[in-house]
């Protein structure tokens, strides 16, 4: 590649928002700030917003969440029905808190943070009061709130069901995923990572199955993919929506089904449902929940070029490899050598300081990094502690993450060679690895963090409830409120400007995501590419999710290295259609970058995927996505059959992120070879008036793309 494009690639990260750009004049989406706040009582409103989302309550329906509308969102409501607190007593009779006109309710700001206090009554339909009260404390964070809800139940009450959270959501969140809240206990697999489930819920599509189980998952996400989303999940006693009822598991009910009036997915979360027969309560029931949106600051995000580095035997990553790094237009690169790869003993054993004997060497791969324009991290794994380490030997047991049994789970890559054993965040070990990344950040230049296993496990060490003895039976937990802990804390240790790199391959979560630069996803859990990319509807849903976060999506999950490079140039194409890029990068992804390169300043632009409706072609095996701003458009055009095809190319410029208003220009710009590299040509002009009404014809070659400018 040219030092022309190399410096042209590079000019566009400074401009987006990269390594060398001025500090900007307000925080970015990562940094947490300030709600402003707005309380109308003749409105009946109380309103938390900040650039990025805003939630109101009603004052006059309970205190209840009404709309949840994130400020580069498609939905101006992802709630089509207000979240509503039920309960179904022993008669029959539907309580509701939406009916009380008159909760009490208070906000108080806590730094950054804004804590609103609501108390209502459950009342039915026509407004009678009951005797059954609900408290809820909503503690406004950084792209989450956190929720306390406690039912007070009058004496003696039994019910048929008790729903914390119900609600409709907005049609457009049709995909979605969830971790099954089955155990152990329940003859679930010891150890189970709890991947999400993932499914389709559309209300036109009669063939998409509701969702109804007896455990509460652990989490539900819901999405418009490439666009916008909600998340909710449970906070880590697991015990509040499993046995704090009856004592029994599997006697809730979470269900997820179409709803025709109002139109959307109706979703309720029901810790107790028994339809046939009410159940006695206890007098008061507290039950911990999170609400998460992904923060989008609605700017396209520069394809995330990364690469790898290790000790390699001593032979570290020399001053030509990072040079050849950076005329590539790598942006970020960490120190990957979690395991003994070489068979000599050294290694970043995690939990143990200094990891090398040449540790000055690893300084100076991270200095001329640094001088080379690009930022740098180092590994450190959540969930891992390598035996050997003191820490273990002194704290193993106490930290660990257990079966029922307390056996401790050891993460091998290879018979006799360990990764490290699996730790729970709810112990100890959160502060202990904290101080390990203070000491690696404050001894080494280094501009951040990579963390791998950054997700909430299920766990059965009873010392992580608050029991003495271990011999004690937990009644489960998971570490979600630790992890969040973690991601905040780890944001504010590198700064507004420092890089947090996060790995959650088939587990994302907006709330963790919110504090990270980048994010790493499909390493494993789908299938092998063959013979040809497949559908891109048929890619994983966290393959770019929401759009908020510049994502890496592994492509060695689905390749190898017996799979043929043509398969390599599609995954970096289908890539680019969904504004992610190849992790780490490939040199198919390094021979595609000229193709933005017309873009000039990429942060400048609004980016919809290959979803986008602006944009029809006449081929099904082509694709198109959009980069839009004021006055002008780019369409990228790919080709996922390995010969060239014309297809017709039609434009509604009103549905583009940035609408256009009478285009009078329109041109091929640039095109991929058949060598595998880019051509610019002089543009080739296009008909301007048939492109955004009929269509034109554009010949897109095989296995690749070609760029098109409407202005």
């Amino acid at each position: 590649m040219t030092r022309t494009i190399t410096c042209c690639i590079l000019t566009l990260l400074v401009a987006s928002g990269g390594v060398c750009a001025a500090e900007p004049q307000t925080p970015s989406r990562t940094w947490p700030q300030a709600y402003a706040v707005e309380r109308d009582e003749a409105a009946g409103r109380l309103t938390l917003r900040t650039p990025y989302y805003v939630i109101e309550h009603d004052l006059k329906q309970g205190g209840a969440i009404v709309r949840i509308g994130l400020e580069h969102g498609r939905a101006a409501n992802l709630l089509a029905r207000p979240i509503e607190t039920r309960v179904l007593d022993d008669h029959g009779a539907r309580l509701s808190d939406l009916y009380d006109v008159t909760p009490t309710v208070t906000h108080r700001r806590q730094g950054v943070n804004e804590i609103v206090a609501i108390g209502s009554r459950l009342c039915d339909a026509d407004g009678h009061t009951s005797t059954w009260r609900v408290r809820t404390t909503f503690e406004y964070r950084w792209g989450y709130v956190k929720i306390r809800r406690e039912l007070l139940a009058p004496p003696e009450a039994q019910a048929r069901e008790l729903c914390v959270l119900t609600t409709t959501l907005a049609p457009s969140l049709c995909h979605y995923g969830y971790r099954d809240g089955r155990t152990e206990h329940d003859g679930g697999a010891p150890f189970s990572f709890g991947s999400n489930v993932w499914g389709k819920l559309r209300p036109d599509q009669a063939e998409d199955p509701e969702l109804r189980t007896n455990f509460v998952p652990r989490s539900m996400i819901f999405m418009d993919p490439g666009a916008e989303g909600l998340e909710w999940f449970v906070g880590s006693d697991l015990a509040q929506w499993d046995l704090q009822l009856t004592g029994r598991r599997g006697e809730g009910q979470c269900l997820l089904q179409p709803s025709r009036e109002p139109l959307g997915l109706a979703l309720s979360i029901a810790p107790l449902h028994s339809p046939d027969a009410a159940r006695p309560l206890p007098p008061s029931s507290v039950f911990d929940f999170y609400l998460g949106v992904p923060i989008h600051d609605g700017r396209a995000h520069p394809p995330w070029l990364h690469a790898t580095f290790n000790r390699n035997r001593g032979d570290w990553a020399s001053p030509a490899q990072i040079e050849r790094w950076a005329k590539s237009g790598v942006q970020t690169v960490h120190c990957h050598n979690d395991g003994d790869y070489y068979d000599d003993g050294l290694f970043w054993r995690d939990g143990a300081y200094p990891p090398y004997p040449d540790m000055d060497r690893f300084d100076r791969v991270l200095t001329d990094c640094r001088q080379a324009g690009i930022r740098t991290a180092t590994y450190f794994s959540n969930k891992e502690l390598h035996p050997s380490t003191e820490a273990f030997q002194e704290h193993g047991p106490a930290w660990a993450r257990t079966d029922r049994k307390g056996t401790i789970r050891h993460n091998f890559y290879r018979p006799g060679s360990e990764f490290g054993a699996q730790m729970c965040l709810r112990s100890g070990w959160l502060d202990f690895l904290k101080q390990s990344i203070d000491r690696v950040l404050t001894n080494h230049p280094l501009d951040g963090v990579y963390y791998d296993w950054n997700v909430a496990l299920q766990c059965c060490n009873p010392l992580h409830e608050g029991h003495t003895d271990a011999a004690t039976p937990a009644q489960g937990h998971w570490d979600i409120d630790e992890l969040l802990d973690l991601m905040e804390w780890t944001r504010s240790r590198v700064g507004p400007r420092g890089l947090v790199i996060i790995h959650n391959t088939t587990v994302p979560m907006y709330a963790t995501e919110n504090f990270a630069d980048y994010v790493v996803a499909t390493e494993w859990g789908y299938k092998k590419w063959t013979d040809r990319a497949p559908d891109l509807q048929d890619l994983p849903l966290e393959w770019n999710l929401a759009g908020a976060v510049p994502r890496g999506v592994i492509s060695y999950g689905v390749l190898d290295r017996a799979s043929p490079p043509r398969l390599h140039r599609l995954f970096a194409l289908e890539a680019l259609l969904g504004g992610v890029a190849p992790w780490p990068a490939s040199e198919a992804t390094y021979a595609l970058m000229p193709l933005l390169e017309p873009l000039g300043d990429i942060g400048s632009y609004r980016f919809a995927d290959w979803r986008n409706p602006a944009v029809r072609l006449s081929e099904p095996r082509c694709a198109a996505a959009v980069y839009s701003r004021a006055g002008e458009t780019y369409l990228l055009l790919v080709n996922l059959e390995p010969t060239p095809s014309t297809v017709t190319c039609a434009v509604d410029v009103a549905k583009l992120p940035h609408p256009l208003v009478q285009p009078t220009a329109a041109s091929q710009v640039a095109t991929t070879t058949a060598a595998g590299g880019v051509a610019q040509p002089s543009p080739a002009a296009l008909d301007v008036r048939k492109l955004i009404g009929s269509g034109v014809e554009v010949t897109v070659p095989g296995d690749g793309a070609v760029l098109i400018h409407v202005q």
